[in-house]
């Protein structure tokens, strides 16, 4: 029995493929443009939280100038994690659209060229997410650890 071994060389796109990617692309770019759009509303609407905040904060009566700061101060924290995770959307929003325009004229022009650029930014798109999971997951394991330690320090009062 003879063993053939088949390399990366040898990997051709069929019209199977291509049509898959063609489709993959298309929805890619689709939910792109979906995403920015939510990306600058979620920026429009990152603004007049703050704003909405801080008008709050200060018009709650008697409470004075030091209710007027704080309330200044979690406005500003507010825009600024509403941008932050904006920001979060937008940059892996940037390799998925990428990724789409390039395969869909890789698949048109039978560009090899344009085909490894797309499979990079969606390399780029995938890599992002993934080290903003392994994040998340840290931040979770470290939040958990944290309240356990608060718990056995009030049972130790």
């Amino acid at each position: 029995m003879e063993h053939t071994s088949t390399s990366l060389l040898d990997l051709q796109i069929d019209q199977q493929c291509a049509a898959y990617l063609m489709e993959t692309a298309k929805w890619n770019k689709f939910l792109a443009i979906v995403w920015f759009i939510i990306c600058g509303l979620m920026a429009i609407v990152s603004l007049f939280a703050g704003s909405m905040i801080a008008t709050m904060y200060g018009s709650i009566p008697g409470m004075g100038d030091s209710m007027s700061m704080m309330g200044s101060s979690g406005g500003i924290l507010v825009t600024v994690i509403y941008l932050a995770i904006t920001a979060m959307q937008l940059i892996p929003n940037i390799f998925r659209y990428k990724f789409a325009v390039k395969a869909m004229a890789a698949i048109r022009g039978n560009d090899q060229v344009q085909l490894n650029q797309s499979l990079n930014q969606l390399r780029k798109y995938s890599k992002f997410w993934g080290i903003l999971t392994i994040v998340i997951i840290a931040f979770y394991i470290l939040a958990f650890i944290m309240v356990m330690v608060g718990g056995a320090m009030m049972m130790n009062r």
